[in-house]
C-alpha cells in the first residue's frame, strides 16, 4: 500500500476573521512544534523562565502574530485567536472551531470533544472489518 502524500491530506490553514480581515495561521514547522510541545510539557522555556500561553501561541503563530499587533486587534480578539490556535494546534480542528465560535465555554468545548470520542468509538479497526475477527479499540492520536 502506498500512503498519500501528506501534503494532500493535510489540514487546510486555520484562517481567522477579525474586522472584515483574514489572518491565515501557516503551518507550524518541525523545530517550532517540537518547541511548544516542549514548552507545554514543562510549563517552562529552554531558559529556565515560565512559558506562558502567550509565548506558545506567538511562537505558532509566526509573523501573524506581528500583523495582529500592528493591525491593533482588540485584546479579546488576540485572545481568542490564542486560545483557538493553541487549541488548533493540542486537539484539532473541531476544538479550535468550538473555541472561536465560543469563546471556549466549557460546555461547547466538552460536546466536541464528546463528539470526537464518539466517532473514535464507532470506527472499525482494519481487522474488525471482514466479518470473522474482532479487535479491541486502538487508541488514536490527532
Amino acid at each position: 500500500m502506498a500512503f498519500t502524500d501528506f501534503k494532500d491530506i493535510a489540514p487546510d490553514p486555520l484562517t481567522l476573521p477579525i474586522n472584515g480581515k483574514s489572518y491565515t495561521i501557516p503551518p507550524v514547522n518541525a523545530a517550532d512544534g517540537l518547541k511548544a510541545w516542549q514548552w507545554i510539557r514543562d510549563s517552562k522555556k529552554q531558559d529556565g523562565t515560565t512559558a506562558t500561553v502567550e509565548d506558545v501561541a506567538t511562537l505558532l503563530l509566526g509573523d501573524v502574530n506581528r500583523q495582529l499587533l500592528k493591525d491593533k486587534v482588540s485584546y479579546a480578539a488576540l485572545n481568542r485567536v490564542y486560545q483557538t490556535v493553541l487549541a488548533d494546534f493540542t486537539n484539532g480542528r473541531a476544538t479550535a472551531e468550538a473555541i472561536w465560535e465560543t469563546g471556549g465555554d466549557p460546555k461547547a468545548v466538552e460536546r466536541t470533544q464528546s463528539a470526537k470520542q464518539a466517532e473514535a468509538d464507532t470506527t472499525p479497526t482494519v481487522d474488525s472489518t471482514n466479518g470473522t475477527k474482532s479487535s479491541p479499540r486502538k487508541p488514536t492520536r490527532e
